[in-house]
């Protein structure tokens, strides 16, 4: 617990102290932001295995490089899988709640980068604008980033794929790379202890085009679930 607390409260310093200094570059096209977070990144990454003995393993990034699914849709369960899709997958954009944008400093870079952002108050209306904003960052050749639970999850818990992936799927008519892992045995949500261990990401075979939604539905969450249980035993 104690390496824990250490490891947030450096977190918190590098997030202050890197998101000034690269406060320049927000002046700048967007891309060329994507230099500084990455350094950003690695920070948090050599931090989590200093203080807290967190290591991480990348299986089936063939699937990525080989393919040219542009959606990416993964198991969330800590902060570990946004920053490493963030690192490797090029081009990348997040469908991400309206509410991260009000946070300080990294609200910030959220607007600059042109996230992607749901108002689940608005209910189909924001869906109808999160496909139509899809559809032009993936014909922009931007890779789409999903956590189709919509939220982190527990290991264990009960899931809740929302449909709103299976509209966009069928909308922009391309491939989903789901993505399977375990992140949430070591660093879980709503705790500040993280657990020693090795951090275990899988991307799968892609789902084709084609399906129905329900089909499609149904496919993604057995394939990610069922490959992040064999993560987690």
């Amino acid at each position: 617990m104690i390496k824990s607390i250490i490891f947030f409260f450096f977190l918190c310093l590098w997030t202050i102290f890197a998101g000034l200094a690269f406060s320049p570059f927000l002046l700048f096209p967007k891309e060329r932001l994507y230099g500084p977070i990455y350094i950003w990144i690695k920070g948090i990454l050599l931090m989590l295995k200093i203080f807290c003995g967190v290591s991480y393993t990348i299986n089936g990034k063939e699937h990525v490089i080989n393919n040219n699914s542009k959606i990416i849709a993964s198991k969330h369960q800590s902060t570990f899988e946004t920053l490493i899709l963030f690192y490797l997958i090029k081009k990348p954009i997040f469908i991400h709640k309206y509410e991260l944008f009000f946070i300080p400093i990294f609200g910030l870079y959220l607007k600059k980068l042109d996230m992607i952002s749901i108002d689940r108050a608005f209910g189909i209306r924001s869906l109808k604008k999160v496909i139509s904003k899809s559809k032009s960052k993936i014909s922009d050749g931007f890779n789409l980033i999903i956590f189709p639970e919509g939220t982190r999850k527990k290991p264990n818990e009960p899931t809740d794929y929302k449909s709103g992936i299976a509209g966009i799927y069928k909308e922009i008519d391309t491939d989903v790379i789901p993505v399977a892992l375990n992140s949430g045995l070591f660093w879980p949500k709503h705790t500040f202890k993280i657990k020693p261990g090795n951090i275990v990401m899988e991307f799968l075979p892609p789902i084709n085009r084609g399906l129905s939604k329900t089909d499609f539905l149904k496919t993604l969450e057995s394939r990610i679930e069922n490959k992040t249980k064999s993560l987690m035993s």
